[in-house]
């Protein structure tokens, strides 16, 4: 006794998967990627390093410190910069990754998230290391402006000092691999293709 099977209820190959050889031709553009990638941080740190707001330190000559209203603010400011732009990076960078639709694909996801993480690390560094400290300056201050004990109204001699900015931990550029990683993925979803779109090379 014979029976006709419907081809439609045959297992058939999964669409949209990526062959052995496409993923293999994937690993030299996704190498290529993310070292343009974590080139890319060390001009993002040199334009930190431009950015980034100086923390003033008033040295008194008996050698107490302090430092003027709303110097903390500044330490602050200088963080949320060099964070703010190594997020930036991460979703450009993503972004960019994307647009290459003939290598979209887990491999230049990869190589997306490390390149970004990698340059947002170089960034923290070159920055760190570019941020400079203004020359002391002789200033007249009141004491108790400063925080420090004193009369009100008297002012007396003191040295002012422009800290070098620091950019924060180090942990900060794992932000950027996520937003690389979030825009990547997210591209994918909205896209709604089992091959993401890829198109033949």
């Amino acid at each position: 006794m014979t029976s006709v099977v419907d081809d439609d209820f045959l297992p058939g190959e999964p669409e949209g998967r990526l062959e052995r050889g496409e993923l293999r031709g994937d690993v030299p553009a996704a190498l290529r990627l993310g070292a343009i990638l974590a080139v890319a941080g060390l001009p993002l740190g040199a334009l930190w390093a431009l950015l980034a707001p100086d923390v003033y330190v008033v040295t008194l000559p008996g050698g107490g410190t302090g430092s003027p209203a709303g110097e903390a603010d500044h330490a602050f400011d200088a963080v949320a910069i060099h964070l703010l732009m190594i997020a930036a990076f991460g979703v450009v960078a993503g972004a960019v990754a994307w647009r290459r639709r003939h290598r979209r694909g887990p491999v230049v996801l990869v190589g997306v998230v490390a390149g970004s993480l990698v340059g947002a690390w170089l960034a923290g560094r070159v920055g760190a290391l570019l941020a400079w400290a203004s020359s002391p300056v002789p200033v007249l201050v009141d004491p108790s402006a400063i925080g420090t004990s004193g009369a009100p109204g008297a002012p007396v001699p003191a040295v002012l000092t422009g800290l070098p900015a620091s950019p924060g931990p180090w942990w900060i550029a794992l932000i950027a691999g996520l937003g690389a990683a979030l825009t990547y993925v997210l591209a994918a979803i909205v896209d709604g293709h089992e091959d993401m779109g890829r198109d033949a090379a």
